[in-house]
């Protein structure tokens, strides 16, 4: 199958790419000028610039695929990037496109999180993409991951960088505000496995790992998995840190936006499990995946 993924650039979309080609797949990679390299390497994948402020252009690009795979998406707002053009008119353009070329076929990343009532801008559009495919006369799966992990992610590798380099660790609040990290190998395989199960058409799954832990106890994982059996933390006041991210979270070099702490205190967990249940996928557990890539 000719399969267009766009977000394949990114640290899920590069594993997403690599298991659609070891499928047999035949991946179209819609990226963006200057973004050729990063999956240059990838074999079987063939590359199209995408612009996706003209809707007929994406249409074109979008020639001779069966399927759409949208992966896009941003968890800190940039110069030339909103979390409004990014999560909601995306997925609304392709949506349109895949119509008008003839693409029955749709999956969507979403959020866990997204239909919970936690007031954030990024989860309130990526609500609005979900509505934007849901409300397409395409065969659709949207899922819905909590934190993903796996060698090159933004969240182990933060928690990697603090335990290594900081004597005392920071932590917002009490710490027991619990995660649910999911690797980014069964994430992948998800896509890959949905993609011809239409049992699979019309269903959101909300993705978490098999194990949940609090903040805390994942510190404490992070750490001994990289060789730091003790950490040491402090726990700092909510509201003072939520005042510091307003001021600074704007900035690259500051870990966390306001919206960040906002979701990370809210919790990232599910009940369900139906994810691996209908896909038949074999669930990684946190700590052993940790402590073979970390090492």
């Amino acid at each position: 199958m000719n399969v267009a993924v766009t977000g394949g650039t990114g640290f899920i979309g590069k594993v997403v790419l690599k298991k659609l080609v070891e499928a047999g797949h035949h991946v179209v990679a819609l990226i963006r000028q200057g973004s050729l390299l990063k999956i240059a390497s990838f074999r079987g994948t063939e590359s199209r610039y995408t612009y996706y402020d003209t809707p007929s252009q994406v249409e074109a690009a979008l020639e001779g695929c069966q399927a759409v795979i949208n992966l896009v998406g941003i968890i800190r707002e940039g110069k030339d990037e909103s979390f409004d053009y990014t999560h909601h008119l995306i997925p609304l353009t392709l949506v349109r496109a895949a119509t008008n070329a003839g693409i029955r076929r749709f999956m969507q990343m979403s959020a866990l999180g997204v239909g919970r009532g936690i007031e954030t801008e990024y989860l309130t559009t990526k609500k609005q993409g979900e509505e934007a495919v849901k409300k397409s006369d395409l065969d659709w799966t949207i899922f819905r991951p909590s934190v993903v992990y796996g060698s090159g992610d933004g969240f182990v590798s933060l928690l990697v960088r603090l335990v290594k380099r900081l004597p005392v660790v920071p932590v917002i609040g009490d710490g027991n505000y619990r995660l649910q990290p999911v690797w980014v190998g069964n994430v992948a395989e998800g896509f890959v496995k949905s993609l011809t199960m239409p049992e699979t058409f019309g269903k959101t799954y909300d993705v978490g790992g098999p194990d949940k832990f609090s903040y805390d106890e994942l510190l404490d994982i992070v750490g001994a998995a990289s060789g730091k059996k003790h950490i040491r933390k402090i726990h700092l006041s909510v509201p003072l840190m939520k005042t510091i991210a307003r001021l600074f979270g704007r900035f690259d070099f500051f870990p966390y936006t306001a919206e960040m702490l906002t979701m990370l205190l809210a919790e990232n967990v599910t009940e369900d499990n139906s994810f691996f249940s209908d896909l038949k996928i074999e669930p990684a557990r946190f700590e052993d995946k940790v402590k073979g890539y970390l090492k």
